[in-house]
């Protein structure tokens, strides 16, 4: 089970969870998501992984796709955490990737 906590105030939009993130979960969290961009796009948005217990494959590529889009992730404990550093170094290597890749069609 997850419980999803939505505080929407200027200038970020809060999402604090609370158990599991895994099976129909993921896709309940990923709605709110996208009604959250929906509705402003520009806001800051905010993941609260610190009463996380357990974050499965599917929980773990959505929350690298919003990590993508610019969301950022709190955590708490040595699992979540490890997760959440696994999520930030794929994102730090996709943006290298990509600067030199444009390097290289520049040059």
């Amino acid at each position: 089970m997850l419980r999803i906590y939505i505080h929407d105030q200027v200038p970020v939009t809060s999402f604090v969870l609370e158990g599991k993130l895994v099976g129909p979960w993921v896709n309940e969290l990923e709605k709110h998501w996208e009604r959250a961009l929906a509705g402003n796009a520009s806001r800051t948005m905010l993941v609260d992984l610190a009463e996380v217990s357990y974050i499965d494959a599917e929980g773990r590529a959505l929350l690298a796709r919003m990590r993508q889009e610019g969301v950022r992730l709190l955590s708490a404990g040595v699992l979540i955490n490890a997760i959440v550093a696994e999520i930030d170094a794929q994102q730090r290597n996709h943006q290298s990737h990509d600067v030199n890749t444009e390097g290289a069609s520049n040059g």
